[in-house]
């Protein structure tokens, strides 16, 4: 076989120079061909050892193409089959591959060479994906790939906050007493210490009063100035907040008054038997029942029943609910305006149920003036007759309208309660109102009645102190009441002519001041000081004093007596 082989490779060179000479009268002007490349080297590739003188192209150096280019017969599929044969044969007896022939071995069938002399790669296989009974990826020796995992690179929020919440440090829980300085503490038993105790609870952290208001003017605050004028506003309004808080007054001037002293409220004692057990227990005691089971002779069995007995509820302790928003105040037109409206809106509802025979429709208002236009032709075949059905509908319809407005009229009580309720305050209302007058002379009688009867008809309390050049009237209650009474004091009653006629009767002062009224005080208070209202004469100023003493006022007098008035003045 060697023999055979050693023969054949020492005729390649004689076979190329043949074929070369044959290629060359053909393509002198074309591009040099690959195999006359390769036979003009035959000492290079024979010095490269016994492969280069093997007869790798029997066929294609016998049979030169007539035509076209110099591997046209290589690409063949016989001459493929016989290079394969041959590479697969040099490389069992050990020969190495020349790079020379290497293109011309690795061509495919159908492949062609380009004009300069390189060979149109490979296309490329689609990859193979191969699984093992597991399902991981292997490759076709049946190893393992170890596929890298491709990293995240997704955006989105839920990937972004896992990236945090998994960056986030997670704190132990801070234990009361660690487990380990216990010395019958053993680490064999396999005890987690961190689930061993609970750990430390969190306090409340409560938001101070008023941060929220604080937060929301001092955003607004930058909003409408800016951030640096915000500053300085804020710093002004802590200054006077502050000069407002400190007390302005010396504190040894305050009067010093009895401490309110605040009484608890004593706890019930435990009762000797509650009050639900009370009605079935015959002693009316727990001492039968103490000692041993409960029979039913110390029970009122009688008593027992399928019914459930509730507890009166009582309504928990809390603020009363704000009063409902008040409604919006009319106008005199706006109020005519609405009257209108609802009026037509009535109307037309009841000729809509007329219309569908929801009620009855009204009877013709038939009239002596028109009866010919209602009636027609009736009213000529019996006038007489007519005129009397008429009249008798008129005079109907004047009744009703009568019976109606009677219906409408109140009661004298009810008439009573309506003027009352004109003239006077509702009784139930707390807000009492005081009335404080001055008046230089009030000895005339026709001025002292005026101003007693009408403090009474006005339901008024208070007194009325006569002292030698100075009275004074208190009057309490409602505030219709005590407007009123205001009316007549300062307005009504002229003081100078009862002044004049006084003067008439008796010798005329020059220096003696004009008689008039004068409003000293007004104000509320939480109760009446009065009962009823009456008329004192006192003779000294300590007499009159005293009146309002008993009634626990005497301020009253004092404001009184040293008033001054501003147009005196």
């Amino acid at each position: 076989m060697q023999k055979v082989l050693s023969e054949r490779i020492k005729r390649i060179p004689q076979l190329n120079k043949s074929s070369t000479s044959n290629l060359g009268q053909k393509t002198e002007s074309t591009t040099p061909s690959l195999s006359a490349g390769v036979a003009s080297r035959p000492a290079t590739s024979a010095s490269s050892g016994p492969i280069a003188n093997m007869p790798i192209f029997p066929t294609a150096a016998a049979n030169p193409p007539a035509s076209g280019t110099s591997v046209a017969g290589v690409t063949t599929a016989t001459n493929y089959e016989a290079v394969r044969r041959a590479q697969e044969l040099a490389a069992r007896m050990g020969f190495r591959h020349d790079p020379q022939f290497a293109p011309i071995i690795n061509m495919f069938p159908g492949q062609t060479v380009t004009p300069d002399g390189t060979i149109p790669q490979k296309p490329t296989k689609a990859p193979v994906l191969r699984l093992d009974a597991q399902g991981r990826e292997i490759d076709e020796h049946g190893n393992v790939v170890n596929v890298t995992k491709p990293s995240n690179l997704s955006t989105l929020k839920v990937n972004i906050n896992k990236q945090k919440k998994d960056a986030f440090e997670i704190l132990k829980p801070v234990l009361e007493v660690d487990p380990e300085s216990n010395p019958h503490f053993d680490e064999r038993m396999g005890i987690d210490k961190t689930k061993l105790l609970r750990p430390k609870r969190m306090n409340f952290m409560f938001v101070e009063e008023g941060k929220w208001s604080r937060d929301a003017e001092s955003i607004k605050l930058k909003s409408k100035f800016g951030e640096a004028q915000a500053k300085e506003q804020k710093a002004k309004q802590a200054q006077l907040a502050k000069a407002k808080a400190a007390p302005d007054i010396n504190p040894n001037l305050i009067e010093i008054t009895e401490r309110v002293v605040i009484k608890e409220k004593l706890k019930d004692q435990i009762p000797e038997i509650e009050w639900w057990d009370l009605a079935l227990l015959h002693s009316g005691n727990y001492g039968d029942i103490a000692d041993g089971p409960i029979g039913e002779d110390k029970l009122k069995m009688e008593k027992i029943t399928f019914y459930v007995e509730h507890p009166r509820p009582i309504e928990p302790p809390a603020e009363p609910a704000p009063p409902p928003p008040q409604p919006l105040k009319l106008t005199k037109q706006e109020q005519k305006k609405l009257r209108t409206q609802r009026r037509i809106a009535k109307e037309k509802e009841r000729q809509e149920m007329i219309r569908q025979g929801v009620i009855e429709p009204p009877k013709p208002k038939v009239k002596m003036s028109n009866l010919m236009k209602v009636l027609g032709a009736e009213a000529t075949q019996d006038p007489t007759r007519l005129e009397k059905e008429v009249r008798n509908a008129a005079a109907e319809r004047e009744q009703a309208h009568i019976d109606r407005n009677i219906a409408r009229k109140l009661t004298p009580a009810e008439l009573r309660e309506k003027k009352e309720r004109k003239l006077f305050d509702d009784p139930n209302t707390l807000d009492t109102l005081v009335s404080l007058y001055r008046i230089n002379d009030l000895s005339h009688p026709k001025a002292r009645f005026r101003v007693d009867v009408n403090a009474q008809e006005n339901r008024l309390t208070g007194c009325s102190v006569i002292c030698d050049g100075i009275s004074i009237v208190v009057v309490e209650g409602g505030s219709k009441s005590i407007k009123r009474y205001g009316k007549l004091m300062l307005r009504r009653i002229n003081w100078s002519d009862f002044s004049k006629e006084k003067e008439e009767d008796e010798d005329s002062d020059d220096d003696k001041p004009a008689n008039k009224c004068v409003l000293v005080w007004q104000g509320s208070i939480a109760k009446p000081s009065f009962n009823r209202f009456s008329v004192h004469d006192c003779i000294t100023e300590a007499a009159a004093r005293k009146v309002f003493v008993d009634a626990g006022v005497p301020h009253y007098w004092d404001q009184a007596v040293n008033y001054v008035d501003d147009e005196a003045s």
